[in-house]
């Protein structure tokens, strides 16, 4: 299905049944990148319906690496205590996080659907975090040669400031993605 249409899918699915209940996959259908369309596919079960050998290298090497941090992480998406942040019903943006149940590990789901010309973005403030842990902050599934725009990239946050403040994570370029991993510095 077409990845903008899984994010309003998997939110609501997500209200019944936990993650490792549904599977997405990654297909040709749609105009989105392939990042934009794996990362939305990662947040259950990750498939790929797709032509491999019509994709470039460049998509060929995300998917790789994306797979690769998708097994790395599945405990924590798969059996992890889903947190709803951002509805993509209720702006043009969604944000769906994944944490261990100790709380020392995370994934943050951020997506740019279809943002507004100079639309207000406040911070996203996260939750399931330990308030007196501290959390570095690494972006992850890049494709291959760029890098992190995001300013809490590679930077270390209290769980309170996390969840009190929060993080911008948002955008106004339509169909962008941001996968973070947040770890507990002990």
């Amino acid at each position: 299905t077409d990845a903008i249409e899984r994010i309003f899918i998997q939110w609501g699915y997500s209200h019944f049944f936990p993650a490792k209940s549904m599977a997405a996959h990654v297909t040709s259908w749609g105009k989105q990148p392939v990042k934009f369309r794996t990362d939305v596919a990662s947040m259950c079960k990750l498939g790929f319906d797709i032509r491999i050998h019509e994709m470039n290298q460049a998509d060929q090497q995300y998917c790789k690496e994306a797979v690769a941090n998708f097994k790395r992480l599945d405990d924590v998406i798969l059996d992890g205590d889903q947190y709803r942040l951002q509805s993509p019903y209720e702006s043009q943006h969604a944000a769906v996080m994944y944490a261990s149940g100790n709380a020392d590990k995370a994934v943050l789901f951020a997506f740019d659907i279809h943002p507004r010309y100079a639309e207000s973005m406040p911070p996203l403030r996260l939750q399931g975090l330990k308030k007196d842990a501290r959390y570095e902050l690494k972006e992850i599934n890049l494709v291959p040669g760029t890098q992190s725009k995001l300013a809490c990239n590679g930077k270390t946050f209290s769980g309170e400031f996390l969840m009190n403040v929060g993080i911008p994570v948002f955008s106004s370029r339509p169909t962008n993605s941001h996968v973070i991993e947040i770890t507990e510095v002990k």
